[in-house]
């Protein structure tokens, strides 16, 4: 199984979707720089292979933003999107079928998400790249690490 700091994993997606947010879905390299040296000042150490998986989350979560902005509550949208990956990463391990993705898919509908063929593919996207992030070793503030929770 591979080793995380606790939090981490939760910690890099919600700046990715706080850092989509608030660039408005649209950055060039110097904002991506910038993102990495705020993600490493807050204690992460980001190898090659960590910031390629964390901009495959930042593009695929870019696209989805793009298709739901406008939407009067993009905030929401983006914090719902980012909790439910989360917490279902989380509770399949980064392993799920068809029918947890029916099931991921459902409880973003009950969260007052509407999806459309587009969306849905943005969010496989984005879904596929947190469990690179979630399976791949972390090391986080302080340069501790342990096992998932």
């Amino acid at each position: 199984m591979a080793k995380q700091a606790f939090g981490s994993f939760e910690d890099l997606i919600e700046l990715a979707s706080k850092f989509v947010e608030q660039q408005g879905g649209k950055w060039d390299h110097t904002a991506w720089l910038e993102f990495l040296s705020n993600i490493q000042r807050k204690g992460f150490y980001l190898s090659n292979d960590m910031q390629s998986y964390l901009g495959s989350m930042l593009e695929s979560m870019k696209k989805l933003y793009s298709s739901v902005s406008s939407t009067a509550e993009i905030q929401n949208i983006m914090l719902g999107i980012s909790e439910n990956t989360i917490n279902f990463i989380k509770k399949t391990q980064g392993t799920w079928d068809h029918m947890g993705w029916e099931l991921f898919i459902k409880d973003l509908q009950k969260r007052g998400l509407s999806l459309t063929e587009e969306t849905t593919t943005y969010l496989g996207g984005v879904l596929e790249a947190a469990k690179e992030l979630y399976t791949f070793p972390v090391t986080g503030a302080g340069g501790r690490s342990g096992t998932k929770k």
